[in-house]
């Protein structure tokens, strides 16, 4: 990994892959129609059209594919609905998501498994009209990038159709509307770079989004190449995607942009490490997944070689990490500014890159990926067996992240995610020792997930002005309200797997501002049926402490036992510790908080309630101790508490539940 490496060896590689590209984008003559085939290439159309016929998921893909092509010959082009919509087109390349690259992709691929020209004629009108915008805006460069991606992909999946003024104008519009203007931001970032300004990349410290750059012009439109969050890996897949495309007719300029690219990337890869978790929340790290292997196979497929990318630390598990990250309702731990959902196309690229078929063994209740094609060109085949020996418990160390379920193929699984972890990252939240848990198909403790990105200074200290994002919105402790440290970083001390008992302890005490070992949670999956969440807090603390967790079912609170309804569901919480503990029941709704900052502008956090407990002052020569267990009202039994310095010593004497 070039960005952790010797500064020599660094160089030496750098001016390796400069001199490789130059050879490979130089030795052949010049072509102003001939475009690589990026990623959908011959032997990919082969493969798909074979398997179809003797797999039944690659024929199911298949036929959804054409269907979406079709669906898209009757709808308005891209900058049609724009303006249809009497949206304003800048703030519409502004938002453009994955939605380009989707409609492209697909009209490009059906073309080249079909030879149905009217496929091909609809990708290329959607292109020129693109190509024929005045700018992409280079102002907001997370949606230039998108733009890009889907016109240098449908450029390449489409360019044998094209006559030599449309290979002009479409060319033309990625070189001067996308790469010169990326090229001035790697130019201008490198300077800075290479004066120190950006520190190399540590996986425990991932360099945070600087907000300027040193003369006060920048923000994450500008900055994006040096700093280690999604737009890193976002912004450099589209640009290198768009210079591969255009190679033939301005190798010069391809070999450049490359070089830039692929070095910058190495500081968005380093989230990966050390071991696959996503900083930012399996949302954005599903993106940046997907993108990162794009890149990597766009470059695989016209070079021969990815730079050794996807040797990156960490890459190779972050299936483990996206799949362990999923419960059994199909909906994401949501940590950050994660939604429940996201694309798992991906786990296909995983899976076959990396030969790890269980990647493949989606989650039940996951949803089937949109990127149809992206999906089809890596999957190899769909055939997967099971995997013995699947884990269902996991610690991923880095963040400080343990999940734990009762098993894979079952909605009615019992499952808990347990953050703990550094608090600094692009879309972090206040939120160490925060959970969700799941048990009979229903997400009982949830993350409010996605805050209002358009709130004033939503990506600076101010965040945590907001309900979502501040401590009070987790769930977990506060003391009187107050937020926990920004640099604060909690560590899980221990993860043990016993028979019948699966536990995570986590030292939460720096986000706090106090000394280890003064606030720790542990969380336990008992018997496979009872979830108990346990902290203590020693020495004593001078503010009122409140234990708190959302949730979007029906309760009825009776002092130490709450009872939640959802979807035909019933679920018991009980307070075994302290005898003094004693449910109730407040409104997640900002303007009713202290965190009501902008609150009209806030989610309102409609249908969710906390459940909380509330307790005073402690002495300072005391162990408070909290705990609460959750279970079926069915199999709810009684329950002793046991310190959390115990757990593993009796589970290991007992092999049994501890708490018993």
């Amino acid at each position: 990994m070039i960005s952790v490496i010797g500064k020599d060896l660094s160089q030496l590689l750098t001016v390796f892959a400069a001199s490789f590209l130059t050879v490979v984008f130089t030795n052949s003559a010049r072509s102003e129609t001939v475009v690589p085939q990026v990623m959908l290439t011959d032997d990919v159309v082969e493969r798909v059209e074979t398997l179809r016929t003797t797999d039944a998921a690659i024929a199911s893909d298949y036929k959804a594919l054409l269907a979406a092509a079709e669906a898209y010959l009757d709808r308005p082009t891209i900058v049609e609905a724009l303006r249809t919509n009497e949206t304003d087109l800048q703030n519409g390349l502004v938002g453009f998501d994955q939605k380009p690259v989707e409609r492209l992709t697909t009209l490009g691929m059906a073309w080249r498994l079909t030879r149905d020209k009217r496929y091909a004629d609809r990708t290329k009108m959607e292109l020129l009209q693109l190509a024929d915008l005045e700018t992409w805006h280079p102002e907001h460069f997370l949606g230039l990038s998108r733009v890009t991606l889907a016109v240098a992909l449908g450029y390449s999946w489409i360019g044998e159709t094209l006559d030599e003024n449309e290979h002009s104008a479409i060319r033309s519009a990625l070189i001067d509307k996308a790469l010169n203007e990326a090229n001035r931001i790697y130019e201008l970032d490198k300077a800075y770079f290479d004066k120190g300004w950006v520190v190399p990349q540590r996986w425990v410290h991932p360099t945070p989004v600087p907000t300027t750059l040193p003369d006060g012009t920048a923000t994450a439109d500008i900055t994006w190449p040096v700093a280690s969050f999604n737009w890193n890996i976002i912004c450099n897949t589209g640009m290198i995607v768009a210079a591969l495309a255009v190679s033939e007719a301005e190798p010069e300029l391809a070999t450049q942009i490359i070089e830039s690219a692929q070095t910058s990337l190495r500081n968005g890869f380093a989230m990966f490490a050390p071991d696959g978790a996503w900083p930012e929340g399996p949302m954005y790290g599903a993106l940046s997944a997907r993108d990162a292997a794009i890149a990597i196979t766009s470059l695989e497929t016209v070079l021969g070689h990815d730079f050794d990318l996807s040797k990156t630390d960490g890459m190779a598990n972050f299936g483990d990490y996206l799949t362990h990250a999923t419960g059994p309702t199909g909906m994401l731990f949501n940590y950050g500014d994660s939604d429940t959902n996201t694309d798992l196309v991906a786990l296909t690229w995983l899976a076959s890159h990396f030969n790890r078929p269980d990647y493949n063994l989606r989650v039940a209740g996951s949803k089937p990926s949109s990127h149809i094609a992206l999906d089809l060109i890596w999957r190899q085949n769909s055939k997967a067996k099971p995997v013995d020996g699947r884990q269902h418990s996991f610690w991923f160390g880095g963040l400080g992240l343990v999940t734990m379920r009762t098993a894979w193929d079952d909605r009615q699984a019992t499952y808990v995610g347990f953050k703990a972890g550094p608090l600094r990252s692009h879309h972090n939240n206040l939120d160490a020792g925060t959970f969700v848990l799941e048990a009979d198909g229903v997400r009982w403790a949830v993350d409010l997930g996605i805050g209002n990105y358009h709130l004033p200074g939503y990506f600076t200290d101010k965040r945590f002005d907001y309900y979502r994002t501040a401590t009070i919105g987790q769930n977990t402790l506060t003391f009187s309200s107050t937020n926990q440290q920004t640099i604060g970083r909690a560590q899980i001390e221990e993860f043990g797997q016993f028979p019948d008992f699966t536990f995570a302890i986590a030292d939460l005490s720096e986000p706090y501002a106090q000394p280890v070992g003064a606030v720790r949670r542990g969380i336990a999956l008992i018997e496979e049926k009872t979830v108990l969440v346990q902290d203590e807090i020693k020495g004593g603390h001078s503010e009122p402490v409140s234990w708190t967790m959302h949730t979007d079912a029906q309760i009825h609170v009776d002092g130490q036992t709450a009872i939640l309804r959802k979807d035909g569901k019933e679920l018991l919480a009980r307070i075994l510790s302290p005898p003094e503990g004693r449910f109730t029941l407040r409104s997640a709704d900002p303007c009713k908080t202290q965190y009501n900052s902008d609150c009209a502008d806030q989610n309102p956090n409609t249908g969710v309630s906390r459940l909380m407990i509330d307790l005073g002052v402690q002495n300072a020569d005391t162990l408070q101790t909290i705990a609460v267990t959750f279970e079926s009202i069915k199999s709810a039994t009684d329950k002793t508490i046991i310190p959390l310095s115990e757990w593993r010593l009796q589970a290991t004497l007992s092999q049994s539940d501890p708490s018993e």
